[in-house]
């Protein structure tokens, strides 16, 4: 038979499992929502018409911010066009000089269309806007659409160079572009030797046709180079840029550092609550120990069915002379009082079971009285008030349950900040994986923060020698027993029941 111990063994051992699932499966379900979220998330331009000439004018300023104009000339089949639609990722991606991918946040501001109704939307990973009206139509044929914005890098993370990127041409899912050019207009002069185009990691300055004439730089890309992305690198020297802006927040890194926060508390509060009192050996007991009831005893030993305590109290008040028990009808009891009332000798939880048995007169059939079913919750909130505060620590489940409900809410905030807000400076990601470990401490802490108090130790231990003592006594050591209390069967029948000791009832 499995005993309180081995419960609480096993329960615990169930927990760590659930608790490492759960820190497996997140993992995973953030990396699809992840995955889905970046196939859609590339650079778009729709792609229903023909693009003849795509222009692109960039006006830099001393702190590299970049003012864009986006002239796009468009080939409109048919008479029932009704505009355009651009994204821009607010991620940039690219490779750096030693050939490793970085990414930077890029801030996309005032986004607008000249002479044209537009609207804009952006979520955390890109921003679009749509040129055109669905109330109007263009006529066929050549048509010019003019977009702008503000394109901010953010601050230089480099130690010995400054660099401008910009994805001049992000593979803009199969539209077909005749010719693109492209003007940079640099705040000093540039030389060629700062100039760098690239496909992924792949040099292609020898394919584009550029030239740079004191800060401006001009380059014409026709369309058979257009089959994948290309990106603009150029490097300058360290402080060519001056009072660059910091495009990243506080928001996950706050998240992050109080997550690992809380396992230094989750920590701090299993070394002071979670550690067990020192244990009792146990002791052969020949009666229930510390005058306890079979409902008590049983609710220590773990039996957590509430009408199996409660029908071990009548069986106790049975064999008390308090009340007698007379069968009807098969399956039909009909209990009489016949304590006259007398209560003042009986345990709290067995004063309330008579009380309730009695309340309107002195016999009773129960299957016939559904009011009694209150009294099962009665007796559950008395033992739970009087023997949960003696034998469990009070204060360290509170503090597991403290431990649990802010680590909940972080766990959410963590994946929301992972996935939507994403201010984290993408060098400093260590931090994610450091908080989400925290998490995974702070559980693992959280579920050893639950101990018995000193007396829960002893009681435990006496009641576990109790029924070690019923289940293996011998013959005449119970009829000695016998002799000496003729009444000693009946009482500890109810004890047998609770403490599921089957042989001697």
């Amino acid at each position: 038979m499995i005993m309180k111990r081995s419960k609480k063994t096993l329960k615990t051992i169930i927990l760590l499992f659930v608790w490492s699932l759960l820190l497996v499966t997140i993992p995973f379900f953030v990396s699809n929502l992840e995955s889905n979220r970046y196939k859609n998330n590339g650079s778009y331009i729709s792609s229903e018409f023909n693009i003849k000439d795509y222009d692109v004018t960039m006006d830099v300023d001393k702190n590299n911010k970049v003012d864009v104009i986006e002239t796009i000339t468009v080939d409109i089949p048919e008479n029932d066009f009704k505009g355009i639609y651009k994204s821009i990722p607010l991620w940039l991606k690219y490779y750096s000089s030693d050939n490793k991918i970085k990414t930077k946040k890029v801030e996309i501001t005032n986004l607008r269309a000249e002479g044209e109704k537009f609207v804009t939307n952006k979520n955390s990973d890109s921003i679009g806007i749509r040129v055109g009206s669905n109330r109007t139509t263009i006529n066929s044929g050549l048509h010019t659409y003019k977009i702008m914005y503000r394109y901010d890098m953010g601050k230089d993370d480099n130690k010995n160079y400054d660099e401008l990127v910009f994805n001049i041409f992000d593979n803009y899912d199969n539209t077909k572009i005749e010719n693109m050019s492209l003007t940079i207009n640099m705040p000093t002069n540039i030389s060629k030797e700062n100039i760098n185009f690239y496909k992924e990691n792949k040099k292609i300055n020898s394919n584009i046709n550029y030239s740079i004439n004191g800060h401006t730089l001009k380059a014409n890309i026709l369309n058979y180079q257009l089959d994948n992305a290309i990106t603009l690198n150029m490097f300058l020297k360290d402080g060519y840029f001056i009072g660059q802006t910091n495009n990243y927040g506080f928001i996950c890194l706050t998240i992050c550092l109080a997550l690992i926060i809380l396992s230094i508390y989750s920590f701090i509060s299993w070394n002071k609550y979670g550690k067990d009192f020192s244990k009792y050996s146990q002791t052969v007991e020949f009666y229930p120990p510390d005058n306890l009831d079979a409902a008590q005893v049983g609710y220590i030993y773990g039996e957590k069915s509430i009408t199996k305590l409660t029908t071990a109290l009548i069986i106790a008040l049975v064999s008390k002379n308090y009340i007698s028990i007379e069968e009807i009808q098969k399956n039909k009891y009909k209990i009489k009082n016949i304590g006259k009332n007398n209560s003042n000798k009986l345990s709290l939880t067995e004063q309330i079971v008579y009380h309730d048995l009695f309340i309107n007169n002195d016999e009773i059939i129960l299957s016939e009285n559904p009011s009694f079913a209150k009294t099962l919750s009665k007796v559950n909130s008395c033992l739970e008030s009087v023997m949960n505060k003696k034998v469990n620590d009070v204060t360290a489940k509170n503090k597991m349950y403290l431990t649990f409900t802010l680590l909940f809410i972080g766990i959410v905030l963590w994946i929301f900040s992972y996935l939507y807000v994403r201010d984290l400076n993408p060098k400093y990601n260590i931090i994610y994986i450091l908080s989400f470990i925290s998490i995974f401490i702070s559980g693992f802490f959280a579920i050893f923060t639950n101990r018995k108090t000193s007396y829960g130790e002893m009681i435990t231990a006496k009641i576990l020698g109790f029924r070690n003592y019923l289940n293996t006594a011998e013959k005449d050591k119970l009829n000695a027993l016998v002799e000496e209390n003729p009444n000693y069967f009946y009482d500890i029948l109810p004890y047998t029941y609770v403490l599921n000791i089957f042989a001697m009832l």
